[in-house]
């Protein structure tokens, strides 16, 4: 029996070759992995609300791990220290306190936890592991934008204006 998910799920990403596919992933297919696996972890919720909907247990605690395999193996395959945002949240969720939430009714009677004043949200500030570099792609469109609008300008007013402008207007 494991106690640490988080290294089984790194060894089943080695295993699998996720984390050498990783390692050579531009920026753009960082990106389309990331909603993938966002996408991933849907199917398993649905999943699982269906298993709950037709009262199948079997199939709720599968889904219920198969939620937990996907997120950790989201968060290794990007380069995230599972464990320290792990701990953040961990904190931050004991520096709670009991009460009621107003916005989201407990008819169950369990205790509820709240925001103490004072309270601070947990930070993973310096680990987010390529999460970043997959938005990368995003500057880049945002620079074709910028590219076309200023095509649309120059062809305005210069009617030789070509893609390799630049080379000709120096010629």
């Amino acid at each position: 029996m494991s106690a640490d998910w988080v290294n089984d799920i790194n060894r089943m990403q080695n295993k699998f070759g996720v984390r050498e596919w990783i390692s050579h992933a531009s920026p753009f297919e960082l990106k389309k992995y990331l909603e993938f696996r966002l996408a991933f972890i849907k199917e398993e919720y649905d999943e699982t609300r269906e298993a709950f909907i037709e009262e199948d247990a079997e199939e709720i605690v599968d889904g219920l791990i198969d939620i937990c395999v996907v997120a950790i193996g989201t968060l290794d395959a990007m380069g995230v220290n599972a464990h320290t945002a792990w701990d953040e949240i961990f904190d931050a969720n004991m520096n709670k306190e009991v009460g009621i939430k107003e916005e989201r009714p407990n008819p169950l009677g369990l205790p509820d936890l709240i925001k103490p004043p004072g309270w601070k949200n947990p930070t993973h500030e310096g680990n987010h592991g390529l999460i970043p570099i997959s938005f990368q792609d995003a500057i880049f469109k945002e620079a074709m934008k910028a590219n076309v609008a200023r095509t649309e300008i120059s062809g305005k007013h210069n009617t030789r204006w070509t893609p390799n402008a630049m080379e000709e207007y120096d010629a």
